[in-house]
């Protein structure tokens, strides 16, 4: 069992035993969309939420306006105090378009306009999906726990094994190999700080209320690693700890498409090489395309001896094959299009939640 420390504090799942931590003035961030509901997943999710009984839940819907009502009443029935954002409801668009936050929006914009009333009900926030066929709501306290003892920033990673396979393409395959290739390029303290986390790309995460307000956040894909980038600056090494959650088995993506692994891995890219713009470290992209590919076929090498190891199943073609797709990714950002921060806009967060609770109302009528 690895339980040596590293350059941030990281829990290890070392027994059955989980942190016993207090619920109140704790709030669980949950983005959801339409094809989540009542799906067999997201009602396990809620019903382990409901048994460890968290003080308030905010659910970021994304959703069409003819599912809206069922979609409420459905978590209305869970025993917890929730608190529903209609996140592209007519009115919660045109309120934040008065304050200039038009254009593209997607899971990260969703989940900074459930961060920010989240800070406003309690000072431990933890954030996670709904798609995790292996959820426990242990995992709040877990997460929760590093917060509790002074931490500011806390990650989760897991081991991504299903079906006897190895799964997390995007994070095994393209992040995890480009983060240290470029840390093995330009050794510098983000890039240092980036290569710490066992799982850059996973959406489980907590945070302190009082940080909440100051982040800017990625509008899509981009929002794990935007995270990290803000969390180096609020957190540090000193302040940011990673915990172990076990096993994680979900809803798999396709490689191509809309909203698939490729397009995802466009904006990973840009979020990271968007953070190591702003920090100063000037890539040459041709270097670090073929760093990546070296260091990329690396891991795969690995990953299939330890796939043998364990008796899994495991393609070294295919996955070689998925490399050569994701370095078309590494360029230049096309742009900087995170949100400002709540402090930066001064949006009150009582027009927030009058756009929702009106969207909601007047939505079927």
């Amino acid at each position: 069992m690895d339980y040596v420390p590293g350059e941030v504090t990281t829990l290890h799942k070392l027994t059955e035993k989980n942190p016993e931590c207090s619920m109140e003035d704790v709030v669980v961030v949950v983005p959801m969309l339409e094809r989540d509901f009542r799906l067999d997943a997201t009602e396990w999710t809620f019903s382990e939420i409901e048994r460890i009984g968290p003080e308030k839940v905010i659910v970021a819907l994304r959703c069409e306006e003819q599912s809206v009502r069922d979609i409420e009443e459905w978590l209305n029935e869970f025993n917890l105090d929730v608190k529903m954002l209609w996140c592209n409801g007519n009115r919660m668009t045109e309120t934040l378009r008065k304050k200039g936050l038009e254009g593209r929006n997607g899971k990260g914009h969703d989940i900074w306009l459930a961060l920010g009333l989240a800070s406003e009900y309690g000072e431990f926030i933890v954030c996670h999906d709904v798609d995790r066929k292996t959820y426990v709501g242990e995992d709040i306290s877990r997460l929760l726990f590093p917060l509790t003892e002074g931490n500011k920033f806390v990650k989760g990673y897991y081991a991504r094994i299903e079906n006897d396979r190895l799964y997390g393409r995007l994070c095994r395959l393209f992040y995890a190999p480009l983060v240290r290739s470029l840390r093995d390029l330009y050794d510098t303290p983000i890039l240092r700080y980036l290569d710490v986390f066992r799982y850059g790309l996973s959406g489980e995460f907590g945070i302190r209320s009082q940080e909440i307000k100051r982040i800017k956040m990625e509008r899509g894909f981009g929002l794990e690693v935007g995270l990290l980038g803000e969390a180096f600056n609020f957190a540090g090494f000193e302040s940011t700890a990673q915990v172990d959650l076990g096993i994680y088995e979900h809803f798999h993506r396709e490689k191509s498409g809309p909203n698939g692994l490729a397009e995802m891995s466009l904006e990973v890219s840009d979020a990271l090489f968007g953070i190591l713009r702003r920090e100063g470290v000037k890539v040459k992209y041709d270097v670090a395309r073929k760093a990546y590919e070296s260091m990329a076929s690396e891991f795969i090498r690995q990953y299939e001896l330890d796939a043998k190891f364990n008796g899994l199943e495991y393609d070294a073609q295919e996955e070689c094959a998925q490399v050569e797709e994701y370095k078309e990714s590494i360029k230049a950002p096309r742009g900087d299009t995170r949100i400002a921060s709540w402090e930066e806009l001064g949006i009150q967060m009582k027009d927030i939640k009058r756009a929702s609770l009106e969207d909601v109302d007047l939505s079927g009528e």
